[in-house]
């Protein structure tokens, strides 16, 4: 084994030290090492450094490598090629240590957009639904506070949060919030309803004295 390897690396170093034209191996090449298995590219002109992949009539399809400085490392699909795929294990962004997660990024993330399949918080608005009073809600912040079924911020800060379910205990809290104003809505209206008619019995019981002054009025008159 050990000559073969050696004489893999001799075969290796006479076409590295071959002229500049491309040297083409129709086959499968294999490296094996008796401690780390390394392949090393190196360019000797600063310029950019990657392995491309081309169909059988030699467009490329994809490359991955370095850009000329070597700053910024790329994947890139071309002509056709869609998808690139991960179909199994997890990754790591700024970690080594995904910690079962499918995606761990260690820093800040930036999107356009992030869709997230959860479930929702329309249940508030079923009948049976036990809306807490606001008697109860005030209650709970004086005592926890922070709003029921929210977590705190020192629950936050220790274990984060969960964007979907955030999202969705979010959404129950403004649906209560809506159902709260709608019923004050209509205790408002039938406040309005009582003072108005409040006012309307007022304005008889003016329209009573002035006439019953007038009577007084006549009836002094008289004697």
């Amino acid at each position: 084994m050990k000559a073969k390897i050696l004489f893999l690396s001799l075969l290796l170093g006479i076409i590295i030290k071959m002229n500049a034209q491309n040297q083409v191996v129709n086959g499968t090449l294999t490296v094996k090492s008796s401690s780390d298995g390394i392949v090393n590219f190196q360019t000797l002109d600063d310029g950019w450094l990657y392995t491309q992949w081309k169909n059988s009539s030699g467009i490329r399809k994809a490359y991955v490598g370095f850009n000329s400085d070597l700053t910024n490392f790329i994947i890139s699909l071309e002509n056709g090629a869609k998808r690139f795929t991960i179909p199994n294990g997890n990754v790591g962004i700024g970690t080594y240590d995904p910690n079962g997660w499918k995606l761990a990024v260690n820093g800040k993330v930036r999107a356009k957009e992030v869709k997230v399949e959860t479930a929702w918080s329309d249940f508030v608005f079923h009948k049976n639904y036990n809306l807490p009073t606001l008697v109860e809600v005030e209650n709970h912040i004086k005592e926890k506070g922070h709003l029921k079924d929210i977590p705190s911020a020192k629950e936050v800060e220790k274990n984060g949060i969960f964007l979907g379910e955030m999202d969705a205990k979010l959404l129950q809290k403004i649906e209560e919030l809506t159902l709260y104003t709608i019923e004050q809505e209509k205790q408002l209206k039938f406040q309005n309803s009582k003072i108005e008619k409040l006012e309307e019995e007022n304005e008889s019981l003016k329209s009573l004295k002035t006439k019953f002054l007038e009577l007084q009025k006549r009836v002094e008159k008289l004697e």
